[in-house]
This record gives C-alpha cells, structure tokens and sequence, in this order.
C-alpha cells in the first residue's frame, strides 16, 4: 500500500474556516508493498487540511437549510469533480424533517470514503453505517449535493433505549472555541443521551430563532 497525496480540492464548504482548526486528510492506494514503507512514505508527504469552525447545537440549527431524522439507505463512494480527491454519498430514508424539506429521500455527502483501490481519510468526518439511523444537520450551496455542517458535529445518532422504553440521541463531541482550553471528562453530562423527543423539541425551538 502506497500512500499518495491527493490534489488540492475545492472548499466547497465542508464547513466554514478558521485558523488554527486544520485536519488532515491524505488519500491512500492499495498496492502489494511493505506496511512499514507505506507509514515512512505517509509520515514525509504534505498533507491538504480541511478546516473546521467549532459550532454548538444553537449554530447547527440556525445555519442548517435542513435538519432531517432519517434511517442510512445506502453509501457510495466517487471521486470529486476535479478528481482531487474522494467523498461519500449517503442516502438517507428521511423519517422526519425538523427544519426544512427535501424530500422523502435524500442524498447528502461527506469527506473521504474508500473507491475501488483508494481510501481518502478526512480526521473529524463522520462515518455512518447502513440502517443506523440518525439526525443530520445539512448546509447547501446552489444546486450541488448539500453536505453535512460541521462534519461530525452536525451528525447525531439515534438509538432504542436497552429496556425498549424509548429512542434517545447521543450527542458528538462538539469542539471548543478556537483558543479555548478543554479536556475530556469522563461521563461528561453534554454527552448523556436526550429522549428523542426532547432532542426534537429543542432543536424545533433553536432553528425557529434563525435570524
């Protein structure tokens, strides 16, 4: 496996810039080499950052053009349009919308993803899995495929309580603000899980005082 750096792509708005807040991402291709020549090549190649804005759950539903809950259909992998590097498309079975309205199936896409031999790594892209479901927070820009703000944070997953008693949502880690010191607390209360409902009902709330 050799690693290979991906050109330059467009900023097509996988979210807003900021200095300071830089993630790599470097595209890598299958080949019959040593593991360890591929780690040294990795280590010495320049790597393209996609920038990110730290946002917290009032400025995900604001700038959202839609907030959609929805069960994962399908995901395929493609090259850019300048080929520079690759993105997922993830079709979404949308089961609510909670802002905006795109249809009753969506398409929305995502950093990096695996294309026949390549895979693109984008730090700080969400993943997601078919059938999970989720509550996705999308920005657009003209007629393109609209995208996830935030990377992961504007993804959140939904899952069924253990005793089925109700479906809850887990928030992502939300970054601080650029400068900002933070650390990790175990059992953090911010990443407790929210009844889906209240989750609803408050982000209902956040995205009706859009300005």
């Amino acid at each position: 496996m050799n690693a290979t750096r991906a050109k330059p792509a467009k900023q097509n708005g996988f979210f807003a810039d900021v200095a300071g807040s830089a993630f790599p991402c470097v595209t890598l291709e299958r080949m019959r080499t040593p593991v360890v020549c591929c780690v040294l090549i990795a280590l010495t190649l320049p790597v393209r950052a996609t920038v990110l804005l730290p946002a917290d759950l009032g400025d995900l539903s604001r700038d959202a053009v839609a907030i959609v809950r929805g069960r994962v259909a399908a995901m395929d992998a493609r090259w850019t349009e300048d080929r520079g590097t690759i993105e997922t498309i993830v079709t979404l079975e949308v089961e609510s919308y909670l802002k905006g309205r795109l249809g009753t199936t969506l398409r929305f896409r995502v950093p990096g993803g695996e294309f026949g031999r390549f895979r693109s790594i984008v730090v700080g892209a969400p993943e997601f899995a078919v059938d999970e479901r989720v509550v996705v927070f999308l920005g657009a820009r003209g007629p393109s495929v609209p995208y996830v703000l935030g990377l992961n944070q504007g993804v959140f997953r939904v899952s069924r309580a253990a005793d089925n008693s109700g479906w809850f949502v887990t928030s992502p880690v939300l970054l601080p603000a650029a400068g900002a010191a933070s650390r990790v607390v175990r059992g953090d209360p911010s990443r407790r899980a929210l009844a889906l409902g209240d989750f609803e009902h408050t982000v209902r709330t956040l995205a009706g005082g859009a300005k």
